[in-house]
């Protein structure tokens, strides 16, 4: 007996139809499902908010040693270039208090300019010691549209 001699009633479709398209349906369910986990998984790891002074100071033990980003300003005076391989150390403040730093790299252009006697805001990545001091891996300086990079003298 051919599919052609089985008398259908209208609005029915085969077995075999059903059972293809719920494999499809599972398939993309799937798919989605695992390019949505991988999403979520890659930004996870990407995402570090930052923290202000005082946010650090209450996380006790629970700052050591974790990738944090904390923003604060540059404390007048506190910025120390000792050269050769050595860090440079400055502290960053808010209204809490005041968080010592070491950066360990070339600091930005911008870094150490100070506009109607205040420094600029800056966002430190990196990790807290139990120190006390916070050893960036990065530094960003925040600035507004009155600050341009320091010129390069001709030779």
């Amino acid at each position: 007996m051919s599919e052609s001699d089985v008398t259908r009633t209208p609005g029915t479709t085969p077995f075999w139809k059903t059972v293809l398209s719920g494999k499809f349906v599972l398939l993309g369910a799937a798919i989605l499902t695992s390019v949505g986990f991988l999403i979520w998984t890659s930004t996870q790891g990407a995402t570090v908010y930052y923290h202000t002074v005082a946010e650090v100071k209450t996380m006790g033990d629970d700052a050591y040693n974790r990738l944090i980003r904390v923003n604060g300003i540059v404390v007048d005076n506190s910025i120390t270039f000792p050269g050769g391989d050595s860090p440079i150390t400055f502290s960053i403040k808010d209204d809490s208090g005041q968080l010592s730093v070491e950066f360990k790299g070339t600091p930005p252009d911008l870094f150490g300019y100070s506009t109607d006697d205040r420094y600029q805001e800056v966002l430190v990545e990196g990790q807290l010691k139990p120190s006390g001091i916070f050893h960036a891996r990065s530094l960003i300086v925040k600035h507004g549209p009155e600050f341009e990079p320091r010129e390069i003298p001709s030779r």
